[in-house]
C-alpha cells in the first residue's frame, strides 16, 4: 500500500503556528525591552535633572561670578575663599545625598569651575558636555534637562542632569549632575526573563501544536486507509467515526458514500449475474442444437463449415458471460501461502493447453523464470487468474507482431526484492502506445475487435486486492511489460 504522508500535516501545523508565534513573541519581547530600556531612561533622567536643579536653587549667580573672579586652585578644590567652600559643600551634599557620581558647576560658556571629581579643572572648558546643546538651552528656559545615555571610560552607562543657575538675561551657568545608569542591570535580568519566558512560550506552542496535529493525522490517516480501501472496492468494512467535530462529519459522510457504493455495487452484481444468466441460458440451447445440426450434416462437409462457425461464436459467447460474471462477483481474496515457481509453471501449461494453442499458433513460446523458490502472500486462484490473463494477452499479442527478426515469445518472471517478489510478464509484440496505459485498466475498454474489456480491469482489481499496483511499460527489446509486487509470506505488512 502507498505510504500516507501523515508527517507533512505535522510539518505544515508546526509551520503555521511556529512562524506566527515566534514573530509575535520577537515583536512582544523588543517592545517589552524598549519601553522598559525607555522608562528606566526617562526615570534615571528625571532624577538627576531634579537633583541639578534643587542643586542650581542653592546657588547664586553671584556665587558663580564670583568662583570665576578668584584666584583658585586648577582642580577647583579649597583655595580658602569662602565662596568656593561654601559653593563645593553644597555640591558634595548634593553627590552624597542622592548617590551620583559627580557634580559640576560651570559657566553658560561651559567654563568650569568646580568639580567634585576634578574631571573638569577650573577654568577649562568642558568639551565633553558641549555636544548637549539641545538640552543646555532647555535648561536656559527654565527646564531642567538630561543627556542621552552615553558611555564612561571604564565602559559603563552614564547620564547627565542639567539645570541653569539664574534666570533669563542672568543665567550664569550650569548645575551638571552624572550619575551612573546601574539600574539597567536590571534591565538585562529583565531581558533574561524574556528570552526565557519566550522560549517556554515557544515550546508550550510546539507541544500543543504536536498534539493537536496527532488527534488530528491519527483520524486523517485512518480516514486516508478507509478512502483507499473505498478506492479498491472493500466496501464491507465501516468508516469508523472517532471524533464529533469536522473530522467526525467527514468520516460520516465517507461511510454514506461508502453505503451507497456497496449498495450500487451489489444492485449492479444482481443486475450483471441476472443479464449473464438470461443469456446463458439460450447459448446452451444454442450449442446443443448446433451439435444436433453438426450431427444432421455430417455428409456435407462443406456446411460443416459454416455449423464450425456457429459454435465458434457460441464459445465466444459463454466466454464473455463467464467474464461478466467473475467481474460482477469479485469474490475477496482468500489469503494464503502460494509457491511462486510452481505457480508460473502452472499458468505456463495453462497457456499451453489446445484452446490456447489454437490461438497463439505455433510460433509464441512461454516461458516461466521463477528464479528463487520463494512464497508470497496471495489467492492461488485469483493469481494464476491474472498471470494467465497476461500470458494469454502477451501470446496474442507476440503472434500477431513480434519483433523485427524474432519469433514470438512471452516470458513470466519472478524476482525478489527484500521482502517483496516482483512478477513480470512480457512479451515481444507491438507493445502498447503510452497514450492507452492509462485506459488499458478501465472496464469495457478494448483494442481487439472481438473482446469485452474486462481481462485488464479484473487483473487490476485483483492485485489491488492483494495491496500493489500494476504497472504497463515497454519490455527491453520492445514488446509490453506488465509488473507488481507481492509480499513474502511473513510480511504482509512491509508495504502498509
Amino acid at each position: 500500500m502507498r505510504g500516507r504522508p501523515r508527517g507533512k500535516l505535522l510539518r505544515k501545523l508546526l509551520v503555521a503556528t511556529l512562524l506566527p508565534t515566534v514573530a509575535a513573541l520577537a515583536v512582544f519581547g523588543v517592545l517589552a525591552h524598549e519601553v522598559a530600556r525607555r522608562s528606566l531612561e526617562d526615570e534615571l533622567g528625571r532624577r538627576l535633572a531634579t537633583a541639578a536643579a534643587g542643586a542650581a536653587l542653592t546657588i547664586l549667580p553671584e556665587q558663580v561670578r564670583a568662583l570665576g573672579e578668584e584666584a583658585g586652585s586648577r582642580d577647583g578644590r579649597g583655595d580658602g575663599s569662602l565662596t568656593h567652600a561654601n559653593v563645593g559643600r553644597k555640591l558634595q551634599a548634593v553627590r552624597q545625598q542622592l548617590g551620583v557620581r559627580r557634580v559640576a558647576l560651570v559657566t553658560q560658556d561651559l567654563v568650569g569651575r568646580m568639580d567634585t571629581e576634578g574631571a573638569i579643572p577650573h577654568g577649562a572648558l568642558a568639551h565633553e558636555i558641549r555636544g548637549d546643546a539641545a538640552e543646555l538651552a532647555r535648561a536656559v528656559s527654565g527646564i531642567p534637562s538630561a543627556s542621552p545615555l552615553f558611555k564612561g571610560h571604564d565602559g559603563r552607562l552614564y547620564k547627565r542632569g542639567y539645570a541653569a543657575i539664574g534666570a533669563g538675561p542672568n543665567v550664569a551657568g550650569f548645575v551638571v549632575v552624572e550619575g551612573s545608569a546601574d539600574s539597567f542591570a536590571a534591565l538585562a535580568a529583565f531581558r533574561r526573563w524574556l528570552m526565557a519566558g519566550g522560549l517556554a512560550a515557544l515550546a508550550a506552542v510546539v507541544a500543543v501544536t504536536i498534539m493537536v496535529a496527532r488527534r488530528m493525522t491519527g483520524p486523517l490517516g485512518r480516514l486516508a486507509g478507509a478512502a483507499e480501501r473505498i478506492g479498491r472496492g472493500e466496501l464491507d468494512s465501516p468508516v469508523s467515526i472517532e471524533t464529533h467535530d469536522e473530522l467526525g462529519l467527514l468520516a460520516s459522510t465517507m461511510d454514506e458514500m461508502r453505503s451507497a457504493l456497496r449498495a450500487r455495487d451489489e444492485r449492479l452484481q444482481m443486475m450483471l449475474a441476472g443479464i449473464a444468466h438470461e443469456v446463458r441460458n439460450p447459448l446452451g440451447g444454442l450449442e446443443l442444437y448446433a451439435g444436433l445440426l453438426r450431427e444432421a450434416l455430417a455428409g456435407q462437409p462443406e456446411r460443416l463449415a459454416e455449423v464450425a462457425s456457429i459454435e465458434r461464436e457460441v464459445r465466444y459467447l459463454s466466454a464473455a458471460v463467464a467474464e461478466f460474471l467473475a467481474y460482477a462477483r469479485r469474490p475477496p481474496p482468500e489469503i494464503g501461502s502460494v509457491p511462486v515457481r510452481a505457480l508460473l509453471e502452472e499458468v505456463r501449461e495453462l497457456c499451453l493447453s489446445a484452446p490456447v494453442e489454437e490461438a497463439r499458433g505455433p510460433i509464441v513460446s512461454v516461458e516461466a523464470d521463477a528464479g528463487a523458490d520463494v512464497a508470497v502472500s496471495g489467492d492461488r486462484g485469483q493469481l494464476r487468474r491474472t498471470l494467465l490473463n497476461l500470458a494469454r494477452n502477451g501470446v496474442a499479442a507476440a503472434a500477431s507482431q513480434p519483433a523485427a527478426g524474432t519469433s514470438g515469445r512471452v516470458v513470466m518472471a519472478a524476482t525478489r526484492r527484500g521482502n517483496t517478489v516482483e512478477i513480470q510478464v512480457r512479451d515481444n509484440g507491438p507493445g502498447v502506445p503510452v497514450d492507452l496505459r492509462h485506459r488499458i485498466f478501465a472496464p469495457f475498454f478494448t483494442t481487439r475487435e472481438k473482446g469485452t474489456g474486462l481481462g485488464l480491469a479484473f487483473v487490476q482489481e485483483i492485485v489491488r486486492d492483494h495491496g500493489s499496483e500494476i504497472h504497463v511499460d515497454d519490455a527491453p527489446g520492445g514488446g509490453a511489460r506488465f509488473s507488481f509486487s507481492l509480499d513474502v509470506v511473513g510480511n504482509e505488512g512491509a508495504r502498509n
